[in-house]
């Protein structure tokens, strides 16, 4: 069998995003300023989120094949090159996927 997980039942861990691994990031920079008047939509004193963050967030992955998943896009989120650019710490998962409703 090509896949020895199935065999095992063990899932294989993907290898952490790496800085190197992303692509788009110049792109993306020329929109920060484009969207910076979508940073006080849906504004709440709890949201470290905004939405012209999330935006950015959902071009990475756009540009990016290596973010699969909402889980990929939290982890390049933590990445210096990312957080430097958007200005956030860093997003949990939770405030993600709750931002696809938040800002619908």
């Amino acid at each position: 069998m090509a896949n020895d997980s199935i065999k095992t039942g063990k899932r294989h861990k993907k290898d952490p995003i790496q800085e190197k691994d992303l692509q788009g990031v110049k792109l993306i920079h020329k929109f920060i300023p484009l969207l910076e008047r979508f940073h006080s939509i849906k504004d709440h004193h709890n949201r470290e989120l905004y939405f012209d963050q999330y935006i950015c967030l959902i071009l990475l992955y756009f540009f990016n094949p290596i973010l699969t998943s909402l889980r990929g896009i939290q982890q390049a989120s933590h990445l210096e090159k990312v957080k430097k650019m958007l200005g956030v710490k860093g997003t949990s998962l939770g405030s993600l996927s709750e931002a696809s409703n938040v800002f619908d």
